[in-house]
Parts: C-alpha cells; structure tokens; sequence
C-alpha cells in the first residue's frame, strides 16, 4: 500500500514551513539577516542587468565575457562547494519510515526540500532582478539561472549516492561528465554551437537525476539506508590543549569552509578577473574573501559561545577576569594570523605589483575584527550545544555583530583615503577599550549577562 501512496497534504506543508523557515525564521535577527542579504544580491542583479543593458559599448562589451565566466563560476562553486567542503552535507529521508509514503516519493520531497535555501533563493533573486533590468539580453542571466538549478540537482545526485553507500555506481561517472561539460562550457564562452551545449549543459543534470530517481529512489528506506556511526577524535585533536579541544570540535566546519572560499574566490579573482591593464573587473566579493570576514561572522564573534562550557567554569570559579581575555587572545590571534597570512601568500603570488599595498588592509582588519568580536563574545554570546552542522552555521553568531562585521570590512576596502581607513579601523579597535575595562572590573551585571549569554 505504501509504494501507491501519494504525498496528499505533506508535501504543501513541508514546502510551505522550509520558506518560512528560511525567508521568515523565528527570530528577529534571522529575519533582519535574510531581508539583508536578499536586498543586497538583488542588488547586485540590479548592478548586472544594467551592465547588460550597456553591453553595445565598446568598454562594456570587452570586459563582458570574462565577468561572465567570473559570474557563473563563482555561482558553480556557490553552489558546489558549499554542500561538500568542509564536509558532506547530507540527503536525509523528509517523513519518517512509518509514514505512507513510498521511498521514491520520499527522495522528491527531499530534493524539493534541498532546493529551497538562502544562497538558492537570493541567486534566483538576483537573476530574476537582471532579467527584469534587461530583457533583451535575458538570455545571459537565463542561461545562468539554467547553471545554478543544473549544478543543484547535480549536487543532489551525488549526495544521494553517497547517502545510499553507492560511491562506485555507473551513474556517478555520468555525474562527473556533467560537472566537466559545465566547466567546458564555462571556459569556452566563444566556442561554436555554443548555446546548444549551454542547452545540454543545463538539462544534462536533470536527465541524470530522473534515470536516479527511477533507478536507486527505491532504496532510499530504511531497510536499505546505512547505520550512521560518530567519527573517533583524530590524535592530533587529542593532544592539543583544552580550550582548543573545545573551540576546533565546534569550529573547524566554518573556519574551513571560509579557508577553501578564500583560496577559490581570491585565485579565480587574480587568474580570471585582471584587466590587460592588472586591473580588478569585479571586487563584489573579493574583499569579503581576502580579509578575514568568514572566521569571525561564523566563530569568532561568538567566542565564548563556542567555549560554552570551558567559560561557565572560569566564570563560577573566579568571575571575570583578564585569564578570560588571555583565552580570547590565544584562540583568535592564531587563527586571524593564519587567514591573513594566507591572503598574502594569494595576493602576492598570483596579483600584479599595484595590489600589493592592499597588505595594509590585512592588519587594520585584523585587530578592527578583533575587536569587534570582543565585543559579540562578551556581549552578544549565544549558547552553542551539541553538533554544530552546516545549516546552524549562521545561527551560532550574533546576527548584529556579523553585519557589523561585513559593513567594516567594506568600509576598510572601498574607502579610497588610506588616512580615512587608518581612522576608522583605529576607532573600532579602541571600542575594545570598554569591554576591557568591564571584564578587568569583574562588573556582576556582564558576568550575569555572559552566564545567561553561553546557556550556562
């Protein structure tokens, strides 16, 4: 009975709370946040459809090809990238194995359900956004908009192979095919008959996800599903000291994934994204992928948070005190020193001479961030309990402090007066001046704050 059995209400339902979940999540901050980001990338579509409406100039028209291909790569890796590094984000079954609801059944929903996220939805929102700007030219966005939906069920049908333990299937070589047709066709913007592999580049992934469905959704139950297993503690995690025990168990997922999206974001920059002239073409992103943004809008500003249970014991044994600070700074420095010099190393091996001096951002935003992370850790901490995944990432943090954070770091970048960004990093790493005071002071009403802040 269950294989003729149809979604009836479930499938509405469990569709209507995933946007609601992510366009209107319960918390105000979250709301904030997600209204943020769809403003800012509708933007930016708003940017692109108007560059496109230009395209007839001479300039425009030189420097187009290539901002596509930038364009569309950076959307690939969007859209890649983040559901397999730092770590595999998986196809879980939507309704419980007692539901009337046959398996195959079971995987479109998951896959539906899979669609619907923040970075999905703000991309369409910025295609849709150029595509209204310039209809003429819709073709460009459109078939952009084709690549982002393409990549996403390929995305899906390789993590329901790994799902179902099926890592040596045929279908997985097909997967493969695809990827390498989409980055072909990335590569070859002038190649011949190239709509027509746009075309293929686009449904491929789909064709390939119905022969799956039909083909491997009858074992997505959990007759057939494997058993998950925890992963043992690596002996390099157990020899290091106790507070960094704590902070890289819960931390080493959005630190590394900021580590792969600066190295991917900052080499497609200095390899495809240099004028003739050394030129940047588009900075969008680039300044939010060289300075260390990532570490701190995920981690960082919600220190304490992270080292829930390590804080509650300084805190109930001797309150606040500069041993807290001297946490603080053994943690972030380490870590702020390993991203920015991992910028430098990009920025000097793959950029030309004239973006040298951007080095110098690398220290302000350094200490700026430092001390703004201070502040979310004291005063803005969030309890983080249990395993932290991929979707909890943006909810471990002060959602305040990490647009704080973002606004800085373009501040610090597009200022063009270096005496202004000297000021203005200057100001917000003196603002760390009254936390100080307040810890060294062991004010109750910020121990109290800070007990209630970590869930102690």
């Amino acid at each position: 009975m269950a294989d003729y059995a149809t979604l009836g209400h479930f499938l509405p339902y469990l569709l209507r709370r995933r946007l609601q979940a992510v366009l209107w999540p319960e918390s105000a901050a979250g709301r904030v946040s997600a209204l943020f980001l769809l403003l800012l990338m509708t933007g930016y579509g708003l940017g692109f459809g108007l560059l496109l409406r230009n395209s007839n100039s001479d300039k425009v028209a030189e420097m187009l090809p290539e901002l596509l291909i930038g364009v569309n790569a950076g959307l690939l890796a969007s859209a890649l990238l983040v559901d397999f590094l730092p770590a595999l984000r998986p196809v879980t079954r939507p309704l419980p194995e007692h539901f009337p609801v046959s398996a195959r059944q079971n995987v479109l929903t998951a896959f539906l359900l899979d669609l619907i996220t923040l970075r999905r939805l703000i991309i369409v929102a910025a295609l849709l956004a150029a595509v209204a700007v310039a209809p003429r030219q819709g073709l460009v966005p459109g078939f952009t908009l084709l690549l982002v939906l393409g990549a996403a069920a390929l995305s899906f049908n390789v993590r329901l192979l790994g799902a179902l333990r099926r890592w040596r299937h045929p279908l997985l070589a097909l997967h493969a095919l695809s990827l390498g047709l989409m980055l072909w066709w990335l590569a070859h913007p002038a190649a011949p008959y190239y709509t027509a592999l746009g075309v293929g580049m686009a449904l491929l992934p789909w064709a390939l996800w119905a022969a799956q469905l039909y083909w491997l959704a009858p074992y997505f139950s959990a007759r057939y599903l494997p058993v998950k297993t925890g992963a043992a503690t690596g002996a390099t995690l157990a020899r290091l000291p106790l507070e960094w025990k704590v902070y890289v168990r819960k931390t080493w997922m959005p630190l590394l994934m900021g580590l792969v999206f600066k190295v991917g974001m900052v080499s497609v920059t200095g390899l495809y994204m240099l004028g003739e002239d050394g030129r940047m073409e588009n900075q969008g992103f680039f300044y939010f992928a060289f300075m260390p943004v990532i570490g701190f809008t995920y981690a960082n500003n919600n220190l304490y948070g992270y080292l829930g249970p390590f804080v509650a014991n300084e805190l109930q044994r001797l309150g606040l005190t500069s041993r807290l600070l001297v946490l603080y700074a053994r943690i972030v420095g380490p870590v702020v020193l390993v991203d920015c010099l991992l910028s430098a190393v990009l920025l000097l091996g793959l950029y030309p001479a004239r973006h040298w001096p951007l080095l110098g951002l690398l220290p302000l935003s350094a200490a700026a961030f430092s001390s703004l992370g201070l502040w979310g850790s004291l005063y803005q901490a969030k309890p983080v309990a249990g395993p932290v995944d991929f979707g909890a990432l943006r909810n471990n943090a002060s959602k305040v402090m990490s647009l704080c954070t973002i606004v800085l770091a373009a501040l610090l970048y597009f200022i063009p007066w270096w005496w202004l960004r000297i000021l203005v990093a200057g100001l917000a790493t003196v603002s760390a001046a009254w936390p100080l005071r307040e810890v060294l002071r062991n004010n109750g009403e910020l121990r109290r704050s800070l007990w209630r802040g970590i869930g102690a």
